[in-house]
């Protein structure tokens, strides 16, 4: 049974090293191998280089420029977290880590969690997570109890919803919130001042910024969501501290 998703890690890696900010200041989230070190100003890669951080975010840059722009509801009063499926399913189709007999959560504290620190109980096959340390890339936090860690859909549920996912078929929703490439662990504390909100309400620390604005445009981009005109100009905005 296959449970190891090592291209994904990679570009997780890829996205918390795209920053403009001191090495010192960098999360380590998902992690597959040593870091390198820094030079203040310039990307650090963290399993990839920086000719593909760099051409991560050219072609972050050329998304937000083909994103469709319209008005989005603050609030849909239609949304339900179970229109997109049971929490943490394993029951996606075509998406990184599905039906690999782990729930979602797990694949992702897996995933982020620091090289050789993530720990499983006893007979569930790696699929339970029971200890490890995590560095939350909102924050920077070091964290080492898998409890206190959220899984972050980077594209809220609801902002999908009210952005059109409500006209989806209901696998396609179950895939959204599902899938790795709108997933990361994060401090709780920050995944619930972020909520609902979108770029244009809500920002990471600037050492994230760059890489939080690849992380949204991807999962935009591959569900071809809309994106607000002030959303558009956060991301351009977040785009910009990219080096």
């Amino acid at each position: 049974m296959k449970r190891r998703c090592s291209t994904v890690a990679v570009v997780v890696v890829a996205l918390a090293a795209l920053t403009s900010c001191d090495a010192s200041e960098l999360p380590t989230v998902g992690q597959s191998g040593p870091s390198a070190s820094a030079t203040p100003g310039a990307p650090v890669p963290g399993g990839g280089t920086q000719a593909s951080d760099r051409q991560a975010v050219a072609r972050a840059r050329a998304d937000l420029a083909t994103i469709p722009v319209r008005t989005i509801p603050g609030k849909d009063p239609s949304y339900e977290r179970e229109k997109f499926g049971d929490a943490w399913s394993d029951a996606g189709v075509g998406i990184t880590g599905a039906r690999n007999g782990c729930d979602t959560r797990n694949d992702i504290l897996r995933r982020d969690g620091k090289p050789g620190t993530v720990r499983f109980k006893a007979g569930t096959r790696d699929c339970k997570v029971i200890g490890g340390s995590w560095s939350s890339p909102y924050t920077g936090a070091t964290i080492t109890v898998p409890g206190k860690l959220d899984i972050d859909h980077i594209v809220p549920l609801a902002r999908a919803w009210a952005a059109g996912a409500k006209s989806w078929p209901a696998q396609r929703r179950l895939n959204f919130a599902n899938d790795p490439d709108n997933l990361q662990a994060v401090d709780a504390s920050s995944n619930r001042s972020k909520g609902d909100l979108g770029p244009s309400a809500w920002r990471p620390k600037r050492a994230y910024q760059c890489a939080y604005a690849v992380a949204y445009l991807r999962p935009v981009k591959k569900y071809q969501l809309p994106l607000t005109k002030s959303d558009v100009a956060a991301l351009r905005d977040m785009l910009a501290t990219c080096r």
